[in-house]
């Protein structure tokens, strides 16, 4: 693709560039057209003009280089003409992944007030595409409606097909996304991560039906087969976790052909996992996903660069074996205290490999999250997304660990760690980027680096700071300084989520908690000699090897 469209996202399959440029300083499109897509055109800036350059849309089949024959659902075709544009696409879904395309050059090129002749063809990589809502994205999106249309066209827009909801949170925000849904052709699943569960992919337009469970074992294969003859025509695809059928493979061969099975588990994709789980369901020609995990449980920010790299075995897999497609769910164990906006790369990047089978650019990244140039906002991402690469623990475990015995800053060498995350911590201050969605996440990650380091530092010395007399100050300032951060942080965090996970506040106030001690302590030299002897006499150190997974909250 030539660099002058380098800013579009997904990457488009093919772009010819015809020579000469088009006048956009106004643009006028089929009125029913600017009524069915308004909330398109809201998003990018573009007016509708009574006269201009014409936009013609078409719904007629054309003829697709790609194809060789007439479009499918989502293929469109763009093409420049010497007075106008000709958008051609066989079904809503097409129409809106063609208007979405070029909006987004209309928008790009507006202040030039020209834009290249081009002809486009565009359709998908992967036929199923999913994105599951984080649990807290769609808690905290329901109480700001037009927060919650965002975040779902946003999905829409990297041209993912089928959106999931969380299972006992699907009802309540539905009636908002209804419209979108019926507009963008996007079908929709309430889908819940219990291996008992069964659930039903919505039409576009119709509600998603509430996920239904059944004991385990036998029962439950009698109960999947009569949900299965009751589901009514139009109700939607029947769609199973594959955790049952695998556990009994006699079963495959009766799964009826339009249910959709999911594959999850972090190493959807690799080796033997592949050859067994995959293959066994595709000698019975059933349709099947693979189900890679935005994010781990036990966790303030999502594992970034591991998410990418279990999407990218998944999309790899799925191709190669020609399935159904990838669902990317937000977490192994419901990940319910992760932040999502932490997965905004990872969602990005996911969304253009499995529409085109390639990554984007940067500034696609940029327009998709701001709607403008920030080189930035990529370089912050990826950082992130490898934040925790070179060191032996997770930032939760920095955090969380009690300050006083501090079982994972004391192994190794804590001034590594303090480095590490000041230095993360003075990179994210340095770079001012335009306010938007992440403004407040990166923020709020700045002062997560900020704490870990000064909190690492701090339980390093402490020994140092209780034996000697003169530490006595030192340790009361330094505590009362990190209590006030703490809470802070705090703040911070419940800013971002409308219902915090009760856990997860429990740290946040542990942490003040025992600061609070640890400064008052300091005022008495018996206490400070009771300290240091809990502190001598831990004997956690020595006992931790390979730590278990999960947070070291007390």
């Amino acid at each position: 693709m030539k660099e002058e469209f380098a800013f579009l996202f997904p990457p488009p399959r093919t772009v010819r560039f015809n020579g000469g440029t088009l006048d956009i300083r106004s643009a006028c499109f089929p009125l029913e057209v600017f009524r069915k897509f308004d909330f398109l055109f809201a998003r990018f800036g573009v007016r509708n003009r009574a006269r201009g350059l014409q936009v013609i849309v078409q719904e007629p089949p054309f003829r697709s280089p790609a194809k060789g024959s007439g479009p499918g659902s989502e293929e469109y075709a763009i093409d420049c003409m010497p007075d106008g544009v000709c958008v051609s696409a066989a079904t809503t879904r097409g129409q809106f992944y063609a208007l979405s395309s070029l909006l987004q050059i209309l928008s790009f090129y507006a202040a030039a007030g020209a834009m290249p002749a081009f002809a486009l063809r565009d359709a998908p990589e992967t036929a199923f595409r999913g994105a599951c809502f984080f649990r807290a994205e769609a808690t905290t999106a329901a109480a700001d409606p037009p927060a919650l249309q965002r975040l779902f066209l946003d999905l829409a827009l990297l041209k993912f097909n089928c959106l999931a909801l969380p299972g006992d949170a699907a009802t309540g925000e539905w009636s908002a996304l209804a419209a979108l849904a019926q507009r963008t052709g996007i079908e929709v699943l309430s889908l819940d991560p219990d291996p008992d569960a069964l659930s039903r992919l919505a039409p576009a337009g119709n509600r998603p039906a509430s996920p239904l469970r059944a004991a385990s074992g036998a029962a439950w294969f009698d109960f999947f087969l009569e949900s299965c003859r009751a589901a009514k025509p139009g109700s939607g695809v029947t769609v199973a976790w594959s955790d049952h059928f695998l556990s009994r493979p006699e079963w495959i061969r009766k799964i009826p052909r339009d249910v959709l099975v999911l594959n999850r588990g972090a190493e959807a994709g690799r080796g033997d996992w592949l050859r067994t789980a995959v293959q066994t369901f595709k000698e019975h020609h059933v349709r099947q996903v693979l189900c890679p995990s935005l994010s781990g449980g036990g966790r303030i920010l999502p594992a970034g660069r591991a998410a990418m790299d279990r999407i990218d075995a998944a999309c790899a897999a799925a191709a190669a074996a020609r399935l159904a497609g990838v669902l990317l769910v937000h977490g192994e164990r419901q990940g319910v205290s992760c932040l999502p906006q932490g997965s905004a790369l990872a969602r990005f990047q996911a969304g253009c490999r499995l529409w085109s089978g390639r990554q984007s650019t940067p500034a696609a990244f940029a327009h998709w999250v701001l709607g403008g140039d920030e080189p930035d906002l990529f370089r912050v991402c990826s950082l992130l997304a490898q934040a925790e690469n070179r060191l032996p623990y997770v930032h939760d475990r920095y955090l969380f660990e009690d300050p006083l015995l501090a079982p994972f800053s004391r192994q190794g060498d804590p001034r590594q760690v303090v480095a590490h995350y000041r230095k993360a911590a003075q990179y994210l201050k340095k770079r001012e980027m335009a306010p938007g969605s992440l403004s407040g996440f990166l923020a709020f990650v700045s002062g997560l680096f900020e704490i870990i380091a000064a909190k690492v530092e701090f339980s390093s010395r402490l020994a140092v700071l209780l034996e000697g007399e003169g530490g006595a100050e030192t340790l009361t300032l330094q505590a009362a300084s990190l209590q006030q951060a703490v809470a802070g942080l705090k703040g911070l965090y419940q800013g971002l989520l409308t219902a915090p996970p009760g856990d997860m506040l429990k740290g946040f106030d542990f942490l003040c908690e025992r600061f609070a001690q640890l400064g008052r302590a300091a005022a008495s030299p018996d206490s400070r000699r009771g300290l240091l002897s809990v502190l001598k006499s831990d004997t956690r150190l020595e006992a931790q090897a390979t730590p278990p997974e999960g947070r070291c909250l007390p």
